[in-house]
């Protein structure tokens, strides 16, 4: 019992508007560079004929962290984009209940998945020392992947969280 209660707080802990809110502040931040620096790509290649193979990788690195540390933020926030068309209609006790059926049915498998097939990802980039095929590129490529594996991590966190307080609230 009391390492069950124990994991409870260290999971509130670490989400209650801490690491989820903190990276949901990073993705609102790079929202901003992804479009200062999209704009400056565009500028430099349809007004000054130049290109750069660093800033396009570097504005795809960007937009794929925008995403990656926005999902559990916006899972935090009940921000999802749903197909409302029964969902709506439902009581408040419907909606937690279905919520919890599918985060323990679809999203931590999910989750599981994300890690496990992230980390390995991740890894074999890291091992090869994994770099931009293109000429010019950006290098280290495998710090890209690993946020895929770190984002399995967030959304796993806020899914458990969501779990612990539907029967907390029982």
């Amino acid at each position: 019992m009391y390492y069950n209660q124990t994991v409870k707080k260290f999971i509130l802990k670490l989400t209650s508007n801490k690491i989820n809110f903190f990276f949901g502040k990073m993705s609102s931040i790079l929202i901003l560079i992804l479009i200062t620096l999209v704009s400056l790509s565009v500028i430099l290649r349809y007004i000054f004929s130049i290109g750069f193979t660093w800033l396009q990788d570097l504005y795809i690195w960007t937009h794929a962290c925008f995403i990656l540390f926005g999902i559990a933020y916006t899972l935090n926030r009940d921000g999802h984009v749903r197909i409302d068309i029964l969902y709506r209609n439902f009581s408040e006790i419907r909606k937690k209940k279905i919520n919890l059926i599918g985060s323990i049915i679809f999203g931590l498998p999910f989750c599981f998945f994300i890690i496990t097939k992230g980390y390995d990802y991740f890894l074999r980039s890291f091992l090869i020392s994994e770099d931009s095929k293109e000429t010019g590129g950006l290098a280290n490529i495998y710090i890209l992947k690993f946020f895929i594996f770190f984002s399995g991590i967030l959304l796993s966190i806020e899914l458990i969280q969501k779990i612990f307080d539907y029967f907390k609230r029982k």
